[in-house]
């Protein structure tokens, strides 16, 4: 199976697997602490004043952690067995041990992992209404003369709850084209991330 993981992920399992960056109880401490804050028992801040990784570079430490808690999501949401967790990791050249170890985490935690996974949102506000108008500016307190248009955007929103907000700005014609261009990008980038899915 094919998981497409992104460069930075796979040098982080790789660095994972070098033991003389990453000592035995260091890496033991970045296993339990990735899915520690995944099942929201701990937070990173192990990371910070644990004593198994004093020495450790922090780059190397937050390399590895967020290259696992990627690996972990994606596991999880392709919902991949063991055997085909093994292989990978074996692929990023982690010893058996190491493996093991990893593997031991997603038996005993998988079932929580996507129970906790699948209730998991972020509760962004949606937009559901858009209204905008047009203003000229002919001059403005330090300029006589500006004549300028200026767009008066409002988007009105709607959280989980039900509750409804507004937002509101004023952009040039520019700024507008631009958000317009970031917003198709976007849509497209949510296309092909559902159809690769």
């Amino acid at each position: 199976m094919n998981m497409n993981l992104s460069e930075d992920v796979i040098k982080g399992l790789e660095a994972l697997s070098d033991e003389k960056t990453i000592p035995t109880e260091a890496f033991k401490t970045i296993v339990d602490c990735s899915f520690a804050v995944l099942l929201k028992t701990d937070t990173e801040e192990t990371l910070t004043y644990n004593g198994s990784l004093k020495g450790i570079d922090i780059i190397a430490i937050k390399q590895t952690y967020s290259a696992l808690i990627t690996f972990i999501l994606e596991s999880m949401k392709l919902n991949i067995d063991n055997d085909t967790i093994s292989s990978i990791l074996e692929e990023q050249k982690l010893t058996s041990n190491r493996i093991n170890v990893i593997i031991q985490y997603f038996t005993n935690n998988r079932t929580k992992l996507r129970k906790y996974l699948s209730i998991t949102n972020f509760h962004y506000p949606h937009i559901i209404d858009v209204n905008w108008r047009l203003d000229y500016f002919m001059k403005s307190n330090s300029i006589e003369k500006v004549n300028t248009p200026v767009y008066m955007i409002n988007l009105t929103t709607e959280k989980e709850e039900g509750q409804k907000g507004q937002v509101e700005f004023a952009c040039t014609l520019d700024q507008l084209q631009d958000l317009v261009f970031k917003l198709r990008d976007a849509q497209k980038q949510i296309e092909r991330s559902s159809i690769k899915s």
